[in-house]
Parts: structure tokens; C-alpha cells; sequence
């Protein structure tokens, strides 16, 4: 569940982290990384190819291409330069293709819709929502970090958690942009144009609903995973530099099973909104580079096995410089 979680957090990863807007990375994104200016040379290899390249995907049909870059929304100072796939894609990219735009978390009307979704109903409170032993093990948890549980109880459960997992992983120095936001300026200073997949008002409301209705269930799993959050982490990042799946595909299919309402919710739902857009990304004849969550390129549901079931063909990119 950790995993799920992180990945789809990106809002509030985005609203709490201290160095969310660091200047060093927005320096970062408009320098060449090192190795550019090489010659690389492109390979391709099936999209399932085990661990080859990174989590960057070439797909084809009737001559028109598309690139995919699974993205990480926070990432280490350790972390860069990014695998030079990404920079492949982009490079040969006419537009630029997010899922959400984050630049307007910033402005004050997405700052109230957020604060108002977060909130709960004036005869609810987070004591009320949640039986004894889930709300005192949430009020350690908040103590842990310096809070008070009291100051929370007009706050969602979920956004609880969301609060206390951005502490957690700040601890582990995931305190940077993510992908998404790297290249987001790098297009701006290239005067690439951006489309986003989804109103950012899309991922607050799946942010905010996020356990709505097992609020107990959620709370306590998700405070128990929290002790694997370190191991979780370093496996997801080492995923996706490499490009190997395993316990991403191993994530999904647990949350297929044992949390429906949850996999509908941020996969199955999204991606029904999603698939028509990059239909027509396809048929307009110039290359996008579509950077989407990690989670959204693998599994059964995942864009990347809808696109084959439709006669795509999808390729992992490998990179090699000579």
C-alpha cells in the first residue's frame, strides 16, 4: 500500500515539501546533463523487456510514435542526471504531455479548493470516523512528528496520513522536483507546448476521497506499512531506473484485489479518461512524450498493455552512447 500511495500523493508532496520550488533544480533543467552532446544510439526492446534500459517506451502504429516516461513526482539530490532516456525522448518530442499541471498549486483559488476538499463535514470529526484503536494509534503516529492529533481533527484521515508520509520521506531526502516538473521547465525554457492529462482539481479530489468509507481499514494499514516506507522506496526507485517491474506489477495486483474501490478510483477511472487523449495525441502526426506515474505504464489495467491490446506496438528505449 506504501508504494500506492507514494506514487499518488503527488499534490501534497508538491504542497509540503521545504524545497518543493528549489532553485538548484530549476538550474538543473535548463543545463545539459552530463553525456549530452554525445552521440547516443537508440535500441528498442520489447515493452517487457526485463532490466534494460530505463522506464522510458517508444509506441508505434501506422507510422505515427509516441514516447512514455514513467515518472517518480519527488525525487533525491542523488538521483540526477537522469537516465538518459528521458532525455532521449524528449529530445526527439514535439510537445510535451504531464498529467497534471502542477504550476497552478500555487495559485490562491487551487490553495482554497484544496483547503475546503480537506476538511470534514461540521458534525465530523477524525475521532468520530474511526474506532479507538485506529485513532490512538494515529495520535502517536502525529505525535511522533511533532503533532498534535487534536490540532487534526477536522481534517480527512487520509490527508492525515498524506501529511505524515511527506514527513517520513523528507527524512529520507526526498525533498526535490519530481520528472514531471523537470521537464516541465526544461520544455518552458525550450518553448516546447504542454498539455496536461487532467485538471488539477482531478488529483486533489482523489487525494482528498482516498480511504473514504473504510477509514479504519485504511488508517491502520497504511500506519503499518509506514515501518517498511524506507525499504519501499529505495525498490520503487531502484524500478525505475532500471525499468524492471516486479513489484510494481506485485503492487497493482494487491490493490486490484484487496482495494477496488482505491485501484478503480486512481487507476482504472483515469486511465478511462486518459486513453481517448492519447488516441488523439497518436493522430495528430507529432511526437508527444507523455510523462505519467509509474504505476500507470505497468500492469493489467496499465497504458502500455491497453495500447498493445490495441494494436500498438510498444518498445522499451535503450540508450547506448559510442
Amino acid at each position: 500500500m506504501k508504494r500506492i500511495v507514494f506514487y499518488f500523493s503527488a499534490v501534497l508532496l508538491f504542497l509540503f515539501s521545504l524545497q518543493l520550488f528549489a532553485e538548484g533544480i530549476r538550474e538543473s533543467a535548463a543545463k545539459p546533463q552530463s553525456g549530452e552532446g554525445s552521440r547516443p544510439s537508440e535500441k528498442l526492446s520489447s515493452s517487457s523487456s526485463p532490466a534494460a534500459g530505463s522506464s522510458v517506451w517508444k509506441v508505434t502504429k501506422d507510422g505515427n510514435t509516441l514516447f512514455f516516461g514513467g515518472s517518480v513526482h519527488i525525487l533525491r539530490e542523488k538521483d540526477f542526471p537522469l537516465p538518459e532516456e528521458f532525455d532521449y525522448a524528449f529530445s526527439r518530442s514535439k510537445i510535451l504531455v504531464l498529467e497534471t499541471d502542477t504550476d497552478q498549486l500555487t495559485e490562491p483559488e487551487i490553495m482554497q479548493y484544496l483547503l475546503s476538499q480537506m476538511i470534514l463535514p461540521d458534525d465530523v470529526t477524525v475521532e468520530s470516523l474511526l474506532d479507538a484503536e485506529t485513532y490512538y494509534a494515529l495520535s502517536l503516529a502525529c505525535d511522533e512528528y511533532g503533532y498534535s492529533i487534536e490540532d487534526a481533527e477536522k481534517i480527512k484521515p487520509s490527508m492525515i496520513i498524506n501529511m505524515l508520509l511527506v514527513l517520513q520521506i523528507q527524512k529520507l531526502g526526498f525533498v526535490q522536483q519530481g520528472i514531471d516538473d523537470y521537464y516541465q521547465i526544461k520544455a518552458q525554457n525550450d518553448n516546447m507546448p504542454v498539455k496536461f492529462l487532467e485538471p488539477v482539481q482531478t488529483q486533489i479530489d482523489m487525494l482528498v476521497t482516498m480511504g473514504e468509507g473504510y477509514e479504519n481499514e485504511y488508517v491502520s494499514y497504511s500506519l503499518k506499512d509506514m515501518e517498511n516506507t524506507e525499504t519501499s522506496l529505495e525498490t520503487m526507485m531502484r524500478e525505475w531506473r532500471y525499468g524492471t517491474t516486479g513489484a510494481n506489477e506485485e503492487a497493482l495486483i494487491d490493490m486490484r484485489d484487496n482495494w477496488p474501490k482505491l485501484y478503480k478510483a486512481l487507476i482504472t477511472d483515469r486511465h478511462n479518461e486518459w486513453m481517448p487523449q492519447i488516441k488523439e495525441f497518436f493522430s495528430t502526426g507529432q511526437v508527444h512524450f507523455i510523462i505519467a506515474g509509474l504505476l500507470h505504464m505497468h500492469g493489467p489495467d496499465g497504458l502500455l498493455r491497453q495500447l498493445e491490446d490495441l494494436g500498438y506496438k510498444a518498445e522499451k528505449v535503450i540508450i547506448r552512447n559510442f
